[in-house]
């Protein structure tokens, strides 16, 4: 056999081992659990509104990551209700800390950060975060600006005529 068919051959063996993999990959890959979150924190959190915030968004704790969103479902009540897992099962987390939804930047990715709280009593697997504070939406925001804006330039030309509004 020339050498150039050897070569072709290798090469061959080569792309069909990378396919085989990808493929094995795509239908078992996902389903297999990370073991570090199989001995996580796991922890609970309600809020109003999550906008943006999906499962494997990241969880921060003074910055740092130091968990992921596990799952995302709606309640009875209709609220939106996650679950995150905490890598580390012996970094104790007060029970009084508070879950805030916040964005990487203006138009960034949403995460969870944690504020702790002062109690000495920490989490235990299965818990759930009571104090919570839900995403903040740009356009709801820009809009409370836009009408605070309004009612000031309102105002301010009520206070030239005189007091009296047109």
């Amino acid at each position: 056999m020339p050498s150039s068919a050897k070569q072709e051959a290798w090469v061959g063996c080569v792309a069909a081992i990378i396919v085989f993999g990808v493929i094995t990959y795509a239908f078992i890959g996902p389903g297999v659990r990370d073991p570090k979150h199989a001995q996580g924190l796991c922890l609970t959190a309600e809020f109003g509104r999550i906008d943006g915030l999906v499962v494997g968004s990241p969880v921060r704790l003074a910055g740092i990551d130091i968990g992921i969103v596990d799952q995302v479902s709606l309640t009875d009540s209709r609220r939106a209700e996650i679950t995150i897992i905490i890598y580390d099962s012996d970094l104790l987390i007060p029970r009084d800390t508070a879950a805030v939804i916040e964005t990487d930047g203006l138009f960034g990715e949403k995460y969870v950060e944690l504020h702790p709280g002062g109690e000495l009593e920490a989490f235990v697997s299965g818990q759930r975060i009571s104090y919570s504070q839900d995403s903040v939406v740009l356009a709801t925001l820009l809009n409370q600006v836009v009408a605070r804006a309004n009612r000031d330039q309102q105002s301010s030309e009520d206070a030239n005529n005189g007091g009296e509004p047109k």
